[in-house]
């Protein structure tokens, strides 16, 4: 990693150098690898021109800023005092408006040099790549700026349906952009835009649980604070902002996540019956390990049906005998014999069972006479 601690601080992570020889080698056709570093030094200084739009504006605003340079192209994040809507817009436009100016620019020169030799023709590149890449990032899909100011223009008119809005529409267009591409055989093209389109239709999927507070600068910066204090193993500070994130928002999104993360420390405390409260009203929106860790509470307090519910998708992600053993239990009570046979055997699978001192148990005596589990007990014996 290379850090310029210049006024706005520039990181470039070494994955952005393999990116850019990557396309150089691509765009370079054989030449050598003099081509190759001419096209590695056009994409750096593009993107970091580009950035350069977004991280200046943003300090116009009294934004603290700084530029990543990472895998797949440059990232611009910035903290501060609170911005409006038109403030975010200005800052999402200038990055492309930085990159037809070094386009312009570019095109000028080779104009007014034409017989530069070779610097023309970096100068024909610089500006050809950069109008490309200006035009395509203002194609309205996230995470590209196109998308960005879309989203900006529509949360600030319309609120929270708005940003749902923007989404959508993100989707539908890229997914139609991805298609056109595979159907004229651009696949690497296709396949981003493809990319594109889902992670925007799943995080639309997922705005549907959203509140207006959600989309609150400070209780995302809490939350986030939150999260960095738990990995610093500062687990009662974190917790005194998860508390203020859950009072502050009422329901949605962060709410959910500070239910989570109260709920383990909950678990870690051992007071599981607070974990099991907080978990159970969201259980339709947690992560895969709180989901878990739900079905372990829920078997504890004998919540058969929320087991069934939970049982094939929670032993997909942590499989042990322990949770095959709560499922069949849980069907077995639930009089399904097909099924609490079929965990039972599951069970079994992992050894050291004993079948004898399990079939007394309340969930499985009611089972006994039962023909269809007594065929998947046979097949144990």
């Amino acid at each position: 990693m290379i850090l310029l601690k210049t006024k706005i601080p520039i990181a470039i992570h070494p994955l952005f150098w393999l990116t850019a020889g990557m396309i150089g080698w691509m765009y370079s056709y054989g030449q050598g690898i003099y081509w190759i570093l001419v096209w590695i030094a056009i994409i750096f200084f593009s993107v970091l021109f580009h950035e350069l739009g977004h991280a200046i504006t943003a300090t116009v605003f009294k934004q603290k800023a700084k530029i990543q340079l990472v895998l797949l192209g440059g990232l611009t994040s910035y903290e501060g005092p609170k911005l409006s809507f038109w403030q975010q817009f200005l800052i999402v436009l200038n990055g492309p408006v930085f990159g037809f100016i070094l386009s312009f620019a570019s095109y000028g020169l080779v104009k007014a040099f034409p017989f530069a030799g070779m610097l023309s023709v970096v100068f024909a590149f610089t500006w050809k790549a950069n109008l490309f890449w200006s035009l395509a990032n203002l194609l309205p899909v996230l995470p590209l700026d196109g998308g960005q100011l879309l989203r900006i223009a529509l949360e600030g008119f319309f609120g929270l349906k708005g940003f749902r809005a923007s989404l959508l529409f993100g989707a539908v267009f890229a997914a139609l952009l991805s298609f056109a591409c595979f159907t004229f055989q651009q696949f690497l093209l296709g396949a981003f835009l493809f990319l594109f389109a889902f992670q925007s239709y799943d995080t639309w999927r997922k705005s549907r649980h959203a509140t207006s507070s959600d989309r609150d600068d400070e209780n995302k910066k809490k939350l986030m604070d939150a999260e960095m204090l738990l990995q610093e193993g500062k687990k009662q500070e974190a917790k005194a902002l998860l508390l203020q994130v859950r009072e502050r928002t009422k329901g949605g999104m962060l709410a959910d996540a500070a239910a989570q993360y109260l709920a383990f420390l909950a678990f870690e405390e051992g007071n599981r019956d607070m974990a099991y409260d907080l978990l159970l009203p969201i259980e339709a929106h947690i992560s895969d390990e709180a989901r878990c860790l739900l079905h372990k509470l829920a078997a504890e307090k004998k919540n058969y049906a929320l087991i069934a519910k939970l049982s094939t998708e929670c032993y997909q992600i942590a499989p042990s005998q322990e949770m095959a053993l709560h499922n069949a239990r849980a069907f077995a009570f639930l009089n399904q014999p097909k099924f609490a046979g079929g965990w039972l055997q599951t069970a079994c699978q992992y050894g050291g069972l004993d079948l004898t001192t399990l079939l007394l148990e309340n969930e499985f005596a009611q089972l006994k006479d039962n023909s269809e589990f007594q065929t998947f007990i046979r097949a144990l014996e």
